[in-house]
C-alpha cells in the first residue's frame, strides 16, 4: 500500500499522524473522525563512546530502545563497554559513515572527544532529519560550535531546536548521573505526546508489501478496551502480525478481516451485550481494510 510506503518513509525520522475520515479513508496527517498518532520506537545515534556514552547505551537497553555508537577510537569501541546488541561504528567525524544516517527515529547525541569534532558532527545532525540532537558542553563551548554552524549555513530555527547542554538540570556530575539526565530528557521528547503509538518498522514495510492481507487498525477504544488507538494487526488467511488486544475480540475482528471484500469501520461492544461476549466493559471501533482477500 503506498499509505504505508509513505507513512514508514516519514516515521523514519520522526512522528507521523495518520487520519481517517467517517468513510474510512485514510490519509497522513491531522484531521479527519479519528487520527492516530504514530511514532517508530526511538533509536539513540551517539557520537563519541565514551563514559558517558556507554552509561547512557546501557540505561537504553533498560528502556527498550537501541544504540549506535560511533567513534574514531577503535580502542573505545569494544564489546565488553556495551551492552548486547549496541551498534558500533569506526568512523571518520568529519565525514561519519553513511550507514550511520539510517537509523529509523533517531536521536543524536553529540559528545566526541574534541570541540571541533563536535561542531563538524552537529552540521551533520542538523542537515539530516531527527526527532532529538542533543550536545554536552559549557555554555562558551557551545556557542562556538553554534557559531561554526551558522557559518555552515545552518539557521538559527534549526539551533533553537538542539538540547544544549544535553540533559535535564539534575546537578549531575558522574558519567551515570549525567546520561540518566539525558535519558530523562529524551524520554521528555519521546513521550511528550500521551497519545503515542509506538509501531514495529518491520510491521509496517510488511504492511506496504503485502498483497494478500488486511489491515486492522484501532481507531478509537473507550472503557476498559484492551488495546489503545492506533494499534495494527495484519491478518492473513492462515496467520497474523501484530496486535489488537488479544483475546475474543482479536478473534471477531480477525473473523470479520477474513470476510471482509471491502474496507469496513466495524464497532465492538466489549459487554456481555456484545459479540465478543467480554464482561472487560468499554468499546472498540476498527477500521478493516482488505487488499486482496477476496
Amino acid at each position: 500500500m503506498r499509505l504505508y510506503e509513505e507513512l514508514d518513509r516519514i516515521l523514519r525520522s520522526g512522528q507521523a499522524c495518520l487520519s481517517t475520515d467517517g468513510d474510512g479513508n485514510e490519509y497522513i496527517g491531522k484531521g479527519g473522525v479519528y487520527c492516530s498518532h504514530l511514532s517508530y520506537p526511538a533509536s539513540l545515534v551517539l557520537f563519541g563512546g565514551g563514559h558517558v556514552a556507554q552509561a547512557l547505551t546501557r540505561i537504553a537497553a533498560c528502556c527498550g530502545m537501541s544504540s549506535l555508537v560511533a567513534d574514531d577510537r577503535p580502542e573505545v569501541l569494544r564489546k565488553e563497554n556495551f551492552p548486547d546488541g549496541t551498534r558500533l561504528v569506526l568512523t571518520d567525524f568529519n565525514e561519519p559513515d553513511d550507514d550511520i544516517w539510517k537509523v529509523d527515529n533517531p536521536y543524536y547525541c553529540i559528545f566526541t572527544h574534541a570541540h571541533t569534532y563536535d561542531s563538524q558532527v552537529l552540521v551533520q545532525c542538523c542537515r539530516h532529519q531527527s526527532s532529538y540532537i542533543g550536545m554536552i558542553g559549557s555554555r562558551r563551548k557551545i556557542e562556538k560550535c553554534f557559531e561554526f554552524a551558522r557559518a555552515q549555513g545552518i539557521s538559527d530555527e534549526i539551533l533553537a531546536t538542539v538540547h544544549s547542554p544535553i540533559g535535564l538540570p539534575l546537578n549531575a556530575i558522574t558519567p551515570a548521573e549525567i546520561a540518566v539526565s539525558i535519558m530523562a530528557e529524551i524520554i521528555g521528547v519521546y513521550r511528550k505526546d500521551k497519545k503515542l503509538v509506538v509501531l514495529d518498522p518491520a510491521m509496517v514495510r510488511r504492511i506496504a508489501q503485502e498483497k494478500e492481507a488486511a489491515v486492522c487498525r484501532i481507531l478509537a477504544s473507550g472503557g476498559s478496551s484492551p488495546a489503545r488507538e492506533g494499534a495494527i494487526m495484519l491478518v492473513g488467511k492462515s496467520w497474523q502480525a501484530g496486535t489488537v488486544g488479544g483475546g475474543a475480540l482479536e478473534e471477531l475482528v480477525k473473523h470479520d478481516a477474513l470476510a471482509a471484500n471491502r474496507r469496513r469501520i466495524v464497532h465492538y461492544d466489549l459487554t456481555e451485550q456484545g459479540r465478543t461476549g467480554m464482561a472487560c466493559g468499554g468499546d472498540v471501533t476498527v477500521l478493516i481494510t482488505p487488499q486482496a482477500l477476496s
